[in-house]
Order: C-alpha cells, then sequence, then structure tokens
C-alpha cells in the first residue's frame, strides 16, 4: 500500500484512533459502516478501495451497505451465494488475503487488476458480514495492513452487534406499545362486525403488510368464514375455506404459524385465490386455548419483502389477543341478540306473562297481561301479584302455588283469577322459578286464557257423559237377557244330568255356548268404543309370568284341540311383570284363538322373552305367539289391526269372526306402553309379537324413607311433600309404637304401599306432579291395597270428596293425635252367612237366589233401592249383592244412602251390574263396595268364590258350602 514517505508511525495511530472514536460514536449500524470505511481511507492508512457487505439472513446475499473508491457499486448491490472472494469468510470465519486476484476464478470484477483482502465482520463464531479491502497493485498489502484491518474489522463487529441489540430493544418496546395500543383499541369495541375491521386494520399496521384475511371458524359446519379483506387484490368477504384448505385452512387444522415465501410456488394453496397476485404469506391460528375461534393471513406485494422470525413472533402476540378480544364481542353480541329475542318473545307473546321478585310483588308484566286483565303496567308494579288478580276462593291456590314454585320449582294449574273490572276469567297457570348461577331472583307466571277451551271442554264432556251412558244402556240392556241365558242353561245342565235326560245336554250345551259367543261379541265392541272415547282404565298389579301363562294355556287348550291342533309353551325364568294381567291375558287369549282359528292339524307355540333395554327403563317381555297356518299376504297385514276388518271376505265367510280382537290387543298393547307386530308367510304360519314393558315407568320414584318404631301397634305409611309434616306424624306415631315408613311424593307412596303392605295409609292432598285425590283413587283401584284404610291429612276442607273416594276418615291439619289413635285403632270388621239381594230384574234375582241357597246361604230380596233399605233396616245382612241400574232408587243413590247410617257402613258390597261402570260411579262406590263383578261373565261358582272370599276377608270363615 502507499505509505506516508516519511514514515510517520504518529500519524497512523492518530488515525486509527480517530477511526476508533467514530466507529464508537456512530448511532446505528449504517452509520457504523460508513465510518468504517471512510475511516480507513485517511491518507495516514493508506486504502483507497474498501466496502461493508451485511449478510442477508433470508436469501444469503452479501449487501453493500457502505463503500469508497468504488463509483460504479450500486447502492445495495447484492452479490448471491458462490459468487465473489468476499465469501470465503462467511464459511470459515477467517481473514483471507489475495494477492493477485486475476488468478482467482472467483472474482467478481470490480478493480479488474491487483489484490483483495476479505476480513470478516462477527460476533462470536456467527459472520454476520465482510470488509473488503482491494488495490490495485498485486501483493500490496503487508502483515501490518492486515493487523490494522482486522482490528478495524473487530471494532467494527462489536459496535454493529451492539447497535443491533440496541435496534432490537427499540423494535420490541415499539412492537410492545404497538400491541398495547392494539389491544386498548380493541378492548373498546365489543360491536363484533366493527371490531372484525379494527383487528385486521391493526394487524396490517403492526406487521407492516399489504394486506390481510380474517376468518371466523364455524363450528356448525366445521367451516371457516372469512370475515374481514383487506387489500389482497380482491374482496373475499363471505367465502368459506374447509379445514385444511388454504394458508388459514392449514393453520386451522395444525393450530400452528406458518411462513410462505412465495404463495404463487406452495402446493397447499386453495383455488379461491387463483387470480390473487401475491408472494410472501404468513398466517396464524387465532385460538383460546385449544379452541378454534378462526384464523388470520396476512400478505405482502413486494417480491423482495420475505417473512422472517421476527414478523412470526410479533404476530404470535397478536394473534391470542385478536382472539380473546373476538370472543368477548361474539359472546356479547350473542348476549344481546339473546336478550333482545327474549324481550321481543315476551312483549309480542299472546299468553300473559308477569315477573316477580322472592316477595311475590310484580316487576314487569307484557302487553298480553295488561289486556287479559285490564291493568297498565304502572298499576300493577311494586303489587302483590296474589293480592291483585285471585279472588277470596282462589287465593289460597294462588298463593300454594306461588310458594310451590320459590320452594320446589315449576307448577301448572288450571282455575280463575280476577281482572280489575271484577270478572272472572279462566286461566291455565304456569309457575316458574328464575335462577341465576343457581340462586333463585324470582319467578315468571304465565297465564293463559282458556275461557273458549273450557266451555268446548264442557260441551266435549256433555257428549262423553251422553256416549258413556248409551254405552252403560246398552250394555245392560244386551247383558241382562244374557245373564239369564247363560245362568238358567247351567242351572237346566246340571238338573237334566241329575234326573238321567243325558239326550238334552248337547243342545242346552249349545244354549250356552251361543249365549257365551254372543256375550264375547258384546263384550268386544264394548271394549272397543271404551277405548275410542278414553273410558278403558289400567289396573296395574305386579303378577307371576309363568303362572299367568299356565292361566292362559289351560284356558285356550279346548280350542286348540278343536281342530286337532297341539300347543307348545316355551318360558324359562320370566319372573314377575306389572301391568293390567286381565288385559294382558285377554291379550294372549286373543292371538291364540285367532291362531286356533287359521291352523288345522299344526302347531300353535307361545314363547315369552325378557329383555334388557339399552337404557337404564324396565326390561321388556316378548310374548309370541306363533301358527303353522295359512299365513297372510303383505296386503292382508296391512288392514289387519283395523276394526271390523279382516284378511279378506271370503276369510270372514270362511272362518267366522268380526276382525275385533286384534284390534283390541293392539290399542290395549299401546296403552300398556308396547305394541303388537306381525310377520306371515302365505301358507305356511304366522307370528304375532307383543312387545310389553315388565313395569310402568311411573312406578320409578324418589326412594322413601323408614324411621324407626317397634311396629307393635301396625305399620303406617305416611305420604307428604313436606318433610316437616312427615317428621311431626313420624315422631307421634312412632311413640305410640307404629312402625314408620316415609315417601315424598304419590309416586313413590304407592311403590311402597305395594311393597310393604301397611295397615294404615295417612295421606297429603296437595302435592307436585300426582297430587293426593290421584294417590287415593290409584290406591283403591289396586285390589291388593283397596281395603288398607286412608287417613287423608290436608289444609283442604272438603269433607265430602274424600269420603266419596273411600277414605277411612278424613282430618284437618293440625291433626288431633287423639283422635288419629282412636281411628287407627277402632278399623275392624265382622260378618255372617246371610245375603241380600237388591235386583230389579226378578229372573236375575231368582236365579241369584237359588244359587245362593244351593250354597247354604240365607236370601233376602229387594227389586230396588229403596225396598234395600227397608230389607236392611228390618235385618242387618253379612253381604249385600246391588245392581246399579233400578227404577225408584238406583244403586249409587243406595250406596250413599247405606253410609249414612253408622250401624250399616261395615256391611260389604258387591256390585252385581249389567252397565260398565263410569269413572264417576267408580269413585261414589269405592268407599263402600268390596268389589265388582260382571253379569254373564262369571260362573256360578266363581261368583260364590268371590262372596265366601270377601265374608272370610272380614273375619268369618263360612260353614260347609261348594
Amino acid at each position: 500500500m502507499t505509505r506516508d514517505p516519511n514514515g510517520h508511525d504518529a500519524r497512523r495511530q492518530v488515525a486509527l484512533l480517530r477511526l476508533s472514536a467514530e466507529i464508537a460514536a456512530a448511532p446505528d449500524e449504517e452509520e457504523i459502516c460508513r465510518a468504517v470505511v471512510n475511516g480507513l481511507r485517511d491518507p495516514a492508512l493508506g486504502y483507497d478501495f474498501l466496502g461493508i457487505f451485511l449478510l442477508d439472513d433470508a436469501t444469503g446475499d452479501r449487501v453493500l451497505h457502505a463503500s469508497v473508491g468504488w463509483p460504479d457499486a450500486p447502492k445495495g448491490w447484492r452479490v448471491h451465494p458462490g459468487q465473489g472472494l468476499s465469501e470465503r469468510p462467511l464459511h470459515n470465519g477467517k481473514l483471507h488475503y489475495t494477492p493477485d486476484v486475476t488468478r482467482e476464478a472467483g472474482y467478481l470484477p470490480s478493480l479488474n487488476s491487483g489484490s483483495e483482502v476479505d476480513v470478516p465482520l462477527q460476533t462470536g463464531s456467527q459472520v454476520f458480514g465482510v470488509l473488503v479491502v482491494e488495490s490495485t497493485k498485486p501483493d500490496a498489502f503487508d502483515a501490518n495492513d492486515l493487523e490494522i484491518l482486522t482490528a478495524s474489522a473487530t471494532q467494527a463487529s462489536i459496535a454493529i452487534g451492539r447497535a443491533r441489540s440496541l435496534a432490537a430493544e427499540r423494535r420490541r418496546a415499539d412492537e410492545q406499545q404497538a400491541l398495547l395500543d392494539t389491544l386498548a383499541d380493541l378492548s373498546g369495541e365489543l360491536e363484533l362486525s366493527k371490531l372484525l375491521q379494527a383487528v385486521l386494520r391493526r394487524a396490517t399496521t403492526l406487521l407492516g403488510v399489504s394486506g390481510g384475511e380474517l376468518a371466523i371458524y364455524d363450528e356448525v359446519h366445521k367451516e371457516l368464514e372469512i370475515v374481514a379483506s383487506l387489500d389482497i387484490g380482491v374482496d373475499s368477504t363471505g367465502a368459506r375455506l374447509a379445514l385444511g384448505e388454504g394458508a388459514m385452512g392449514h393453520v386451522a387444522v395444525t393450530h400452528e404459524p406458518i411462513c410462505i415465501p412465495e404463495y404463487q410456488e406452495w402446493l397447499g394453496r386453495s383455488g379461491k385465490y387463483s387470480d390473487v397476485e401475491v408472494h410472501s404469506v404468513m398466517a396464524a391460528p387465532l385460538l383460546i386455548g385449544n379452541r378454534l375461534v378462526g384464523a388470520f393471513a396476512c400478505v405482502h406485494d413486494d417480491p423482495a419483502r420475505k417473512f422472517g422470525p421476527d414478523d412470526l413472533r410479533l404476530l404470535n402476540l397478536f394473534a391470542p389477543q385478536a382472539a380473546v378480544a373476538i370472543e368477548n364481542a361474539r359472546l356479547y353480541t350473542a348476549a344481546q341478540r339473546q336478550k333482545q329475542y327474549f324481550e321481543d318473545l315476551v312483549l309480542n307473546n299472546p299468553v300473559a306473562i308477569v315477573t316477580l321478585d322472592n316477595e311475590h310483588n310484580i316487576v314487569s308484566c307484557n302487553p298480553a297481561f295488561e289486556q287479559l286483565y285490564g291493568y297498565t303496567q304502572v298499576e300493577v308494579i311494586g303489587r302483590n301479584l296474589d293480592e291483585l288478580i285471585s279472588t277470596a276462593t282462589s287465593h289460597s291456590e294462588a298463593v300454594a302455588i306461588t310458594q310451590h314454585v320459590l320452594r320446589d320449582g315449576a307448577v301448572r294449574s288450571i282455575g280463575q283469577r280476577r281482572r280489575k273490572d271484577g270478572t272472572l276469567v279462566d286461566v291455565e297457570v304456569l309457575g316458574v322459578p328464575v335462577l341465576v348461577e343457581g340462586k333463585l331472583v324470582g319467578l315468571m307466571g304465565l297465564y293463559h286464557d282458556i275461557s273458549e277451551l273450557s266451555q268446548a271442554r264442557l260441551a266435549a264432556e256433555e257428549a262423553n257423559n251422553a256416549k258413556s251412558q248409551f254405552l252403560a244402556n246398552m250394555s245392560h240392556e244386551l247383558r241382562t237377557p244374557l245373564n239369564a241365558i247363560i245362568g238358567y242353561s247351567e242351572m237346566l245342565a246340571e238338573e237334566v244330568a241329575d234326573i238321567g235326560h243325558d239326550e238334552l245336554a248337547p243342545d242346552l250345551g249349545k244354549i250356552r255356548s251361543a249365549g257365551r259367543h254372543l256375550l264375547a261379541l258384546i263384550n268386544d265392541i264394548l271394549d272397543l268404543s271404551k277405548i275410542e272415547a278414553g273410558k278403558t282404565d289400567l289396573y296395574v298389579e305386579e303378577f307371576d309370568v309363568a303362572v299367568m301363562l299356565d292361566d292362559v294355556s289351560t284356558t285356550i287348550r279346548p280350542l286348540v284341540e278343536k281342530n286337532s291342533n297341539t300347543l307348545v309353551v316355551r318360558s324359562v325364568g320370566q319372573g314377575t311383570m306389572r301391568a293390567d294381567l286381565t288385559k294382558v291375558r285377554q291379550m294372549l287369549l286373543n292371538l291364540l284363538s285367532n291362531a286356533c282359528k287359521f291352523t288345522e292339524h299344526g302347531t300353535i307355540t307361545l314363547e315369552v322373552e325378557r329383555v334388557a333395554t339399552p337404557s337404564s327403563g324396565p326390561d321388556e317381555l316378548y310374548f309370541r305367539v306363533i301358527d303353522s297356518g295359512i299365513g297372510m299376504t303383505s296386503e292382508q297385514m296391512g288392514r289387519l289391526f283395523e276394526a271390523f276388518s279382516q284378511a279378506e271376505t271370503s276369510t270372514s265367510k270362511k272362518y267366522g269372526g268380526t276382525g275385533l280382537g286384534l284390534a283390541i290387543t293392539r290399542r290395549f298393547a299401546q296403552m300398556m306402553g308396547g305394541d303388537v307386530t306381525v310377520t306371515s308367510v302365505p301358507g305356511h304360519g304366522s307370528t304375532f309379537i307383543v312387545r310389553l314393558p315388565a313395569e310402568p315407568p311411573e312406578i320409578e320414584a324418589r326412594p322413601p324413607s323408614e324411621a324407626p318404631g317397634s311396629g307393635r301397634a301396625g305399620t303406617v305409611l305416611v305420604i307428604d311433600d313436606n318433610a316437616q309434616a312427615r317428621e311431626l306424624v313420624r315422631r307421634f306415631l312412632a311413640d305410640e309404637g307404629f312402625r314408620v315408613i316415609e315417601a315424598a311424593d304419590g309416586v313413590a307412596g304407592l311403590a311402597l304401599a305395594q311393597r310393604d303392605r301397611p295397615d294404615a295409609i295417612t295421606l297429603d292432598v296437595l302435592m307436585p306432579g300426582m297430587d293426593g285425590w290421584a294417590v287415593l283413587a290409584a290406591l283403591k283401584a289396586d285390589p291388593a291395597l283397596a281395603d288398607v284404610p286412608v287417613i287423608m291429612l290436608t289444609m283442604l276442607d272438603d269433607r265430602s270428596l274424600g269420603f266419596a273416594l273411600g277414605a277411612t276418615e278424613y282430618l284437618t291439619k293440625p291433626v288431633d293425635r287423639d283422635r288419629l289413635r282412636a281411628l287407627l285403632a277402632r278399623y275392624s270388621r265382622n260378618g255372617g252367612r246371610d245375603v241380600l239381594v237388591v235386583e230389579d230384574d226378578p229372573s236375575t234375582r231368582a236365579l241369584l237366589r237359588r244359587q245362593l241357597e244351593a250354597d247354604g246361604w240365607t236370601v233376602a230380596e229387594a227389586e230396588n233401592g229403596r225396598a234395600g233399605l227397608d230389607a236392611v233396616s228390618r235385618h242387618k245382612p253379612s253381604i249385600i249383592l246391588l245392581d246399579l241400574m233400578m227404577p225408584v232408587m238406583d244403586g249409587c243413590q243406595f250406596a250413599t244412602e247405606l253410609r249414612r247410617h253408622e250401624a250399616w257402613r261395615d256391611i260389604p258390597v258387591v256390585v252385581i251390574t249389567a252397565k260398565d261402570l263410569t269413572p264417576e260411579e267408580r269413585r261414589a262406590l269405592n268407599g263402600d263396595v268390596q268389589g265388582v263383578l260382571q253379569k254373564g261373565a262369571l260362573t256360578a261358582d266363581e261368583l260364590l268364590r268371590s262372596i265366601r272370599d270377601l265374608v272370610k276377608a272380614n273375619g268369618v270363615e263360612p260353614e260347609g258350602g261348594k
């Protein structure tokens, strides 16, 4: 190199010191680079051609940042990897000296001759640039030059590293401040549509990109919906991306951000962006925890702009905060919409709605409430609802409903309420508690005007009553003569056998058989009519399936043998079931009777299978009746269960029948929660399947509790929804020596009564769900529980209803303990062997007399209820046989008059009637009648056996008799 001709080292030292000072004073890396090249060109040092190249990490290029002596070097000149001598220090971090550049193949011509020194710029082992020094002369640099240049490069490296660290800190601080400003701006916006645009604008500004997109995840359709788009070349708002589709679809699946240097070359790009001219793309998922909220993508249209680690780091800072802001806005928007929805729902609802606080005072009401009751909202706010719209009669009921809602939850009832003008309106009431975070804050009342429905119901009830009366009269008129036909034919058959005229027996048998066939036909018609009229009740009891099957097979066997068929019964360990035993038997007998009718010289199979249901519900029993008879086509099976319909006309002509049996069977099965299905092959027989639950769903109940007690005085079941009331009764009764078991509702009480068979039951009336009256009716309908005395405990005052339903006594809360003790102690009955027959039909009376006297009974007769009362007054019978439909005084009136006399109340009454009892008649008779027998449906032996059982149940063991 050119030296100071006088060789003054002092000037060189001064130049180096000045260089060091200028490097230290430079504020950033660009100034540092300029200070280095300018300082080394000092005449005291003698370097004329210098340049500093810094490495571009994204591309690997060396980029010229400062130079002197190279007038033709372009600003920002890039030397690509594999070019130039200055690449060598990048590989090994060492200084490289080239004495003659013309001899090097990798030289990029700049001076075209001379020598070159390349010194690495590095921090530690990381090389980030190179200092290039050239001379036009070959071998121009000596060891002293190499030492000076190495020291200068080291100083420059330290200064550039420090400047970069300071710049990074400043950039992070600026980013943090920008991020804080962004979050503050976003958190103040809760309207979702505005927030989405704000998020996108802030993101593009913060990241320094040219455009971007924002998508929301649609959980229902499992797609991304683009909700905001900014400067990407097209407006993509509203477009949908499948998971995995495009950059945003990709990050939605991976939950990781992605950088794409050249989007047009990326194989995962979506066809929806084929016309978009973008280069670098960066995308990130919007997550809250691991839950996907949406996705964000930013783009840059400058080919030179490549996203790097710093961009990705900033995006990762922004994305979760944006996700939280979007989710908050979505929740706020959803809450506002829901609030508006429910406000409009209440405001425009035709049902009157009122909200109350915990003190039963009105907080708000809707226009329908104002219209129904005639008040304005201003007039009702703060008023007590029950005092405002209840009458003196309905006030206690309304208060009870309100208290029930506050204590136990929603309740529904029907009653009358008072308008502002004093008129009454029939309403259906629904009370609902209002809970916020599990805490009761009030309640809501809904009132539906049912005035028109009430009138329609009354009209329907009148029509129903008329139909029921017609059915009852028809039943009476048809069954009464049949009773005489069947009864006298049986007696004549016995008499002709006694006198030896056996030749008359077949004719009498035909008369009896024809009478029973006609009776079965009448019963089928009446059964179907009652089902269609909703007058058929289920009487559920628990029974052994195997015993029932034995009874059915014994009954049907003669009919099986009539056509030379064989009966096979398959049933192993089917246990018990709870259902209407009579109807289950009737269903199976109907199906078996059909199988016998359409099968000759074949096999009829009755199979039973118990199947556990997939849910936690009760088991199901499948009864299969399989025959090898004539079978049916699919067309014939299509009308099989229609009333009065048979497979086809020719079948009816050949085999007879009315087509009612299968219709009734299916209706019975459906009433018990099951169904009947059929499969058949013409010429190969049919299979009928009856599916029935093993127990009705309603017997599932809350587990009852049992209180201690010696039990020496007996067992008492206490049914009351109020725990305090149960406690008072339990403590009193336990002290008196009773074993007390408790149930908190009617369903649980019934289950416990069936399990434990208590000696007495105390029963509350006003209970949620199944009230006391419904429980009492169910108890009296259950033959095993009908005789258990029931003591009604209630705050209502309705003695007549309590007695009519068959309660032993009726008490009012608070309970008189002495009276309760006396009632429990005196429950007992007496009996004898004389009977009173109250019946208006002379032939029926005569028939009964002959049957009973033959069995050793003393019989008295009365032709109507009035005569029956006169007969009882003359002589108290052990038991009364009572017809219902009679002139002067019918059976129900007779029963009512009978229990008005204290001395007669303990007389057992058996109704022998030709009419079907209405629900009202059953309720009226339950308190006095021990059982109901139907005329024509019992043989003489069955009738006598029923009477003996009743008398024996009343403490008398009959002497003699058949």
